[in-house]
């Protein structure tokens, strides 16, 4: 039934296939570096640790065979200043979606405007990176002998640019003082290439269509050490449906957070997490959909793991 799913997506591939095709995630907070490379984390929002360091698992429809797997890696810093702010990082992520899978290295670059970063700015930034697509032909079932890429795995090597930008305010005054506002809007993929894969007179086309993203949230400070955010995350791509996550994080101390929310894929979310030192945070993200992939597919289930400190 699994691969039957995949096929399902992948069969008959003469035209290129339409589909969201940059990994998602549970705790999308904690993974804003790779979404747009122009945020800022929340570690630096919230304490001013300019440098982070963290590792992501994501495991999707756990009920499937070789059922979607997002790994990654990634590394930011931030040299605050009057005037321009310097961002820099990087991230190595691996993505495996049944017959297809992706890895990606990339660096990044970018600048805040602001008078005092502290209070708030506007910031842009740039992914530059290359990314290895392969197709593991032992992956797919075919209607018939020969349909397609049956016999023999492949892969491409294709560069990939991303940009983003950035806005985020902290209130000084009143019954919003040191809440904080967020909200910046991504491009991945930039280029839009068009990858072919072609065995003998069969050919399969990976067409990578620029995605859209925003991202918006609001930090509303309470009493000993306690805050809530609400955030969202909007993705467009051009021939595919919608996709709108939301959720609510509430930190009850500076150590234990949790929250939940839902998408418009039928899709709910739960999470909670660690903080420990202020420096460690471990997080934890559970996805059930009740949409037609729920009987087959099953839960997904989500770890993070981050480092953080003031340079």
């Amino acid at each position: 039934m699994s691969r039957l799913f995949y096929i399902i997506i992948f069969i008959n591939i003469s035209f290129p296939v339409f589909a969201q095709q940059t990994p998602i995630f549970t705790q999308y907070r904690d993974n804003y570096s790779i979404i747009n490379p122009a945020s800022l984390s929340s570690d630096y929002l919230l304490r001013e640790q300019n440098l982070d360091f963290g590792i992501s698992l994501r495991s999707q429809w756990n009920n499937l065979n070789n059922h979607p797997v997002t790994q990654s890696v990634k590394g930011n810093f931030i040299y605050a200043q009057s005037g321009v702010s310097i961002i820099s990082g990087g991230y190595l992520i691996n993505d495996r979606t049944g017959p297809t899978s992706f890895s990606g290295l990339y660096g990044k670059i970018g600048g805040i405007l602001s008078d005092d970063p502290y209070w708030g700015g506007i910031s842009m930034g740039i992914n530059i990176g290359v990314q290895q697509f392969r197709v593991d032909a032992s992956q797919f079932i075919t209607r018939q002998e020969g349909d397609i890429l049956a016999t023999q795995d492949q892969s491409k090597i294709a560069p990939d640019v991303g940009f983003g930008f950035y806005y985020y305010k902290r209130f000084e005054k009143g019954w919003f003082s040191d809440d904080l506002v967020y909200a910046g809007v991504s491009i991945p993929q930039v280029l839009g290439l068009n990858i072919a894969f072609q065995e003998g007179d069969q050919d399969f086309n990976i067409r990578r269509q620029q995605h859209i993203n925003l991202i918006a949230g609001y930090y509303k400070m309470l009493d000993n050490d306690k805050f809530i955010e609400p955030s969202i995350w909007l993705r467009y791509v051009a021939n595919a449906p919608l996709s709108l996550d939301i959720n609510f994080r509430y930190h009850v101390n500076k150590s234990i957070f949790f929250g939940f929310g839902g998408s418009l894929a039928k899709t709910f979310h739960f999470e909670t997490g660690f903080v420990i030192g202020d420096q460690l945070r471990i997080g934890y993200g559970f996805d059930f959909p009740f949409n037609t992939i729920g009987p087959i597919g099953r839960s997904t289930h989500e770890i993070n793991l981050s480092f953080a400190l003031e340079r």
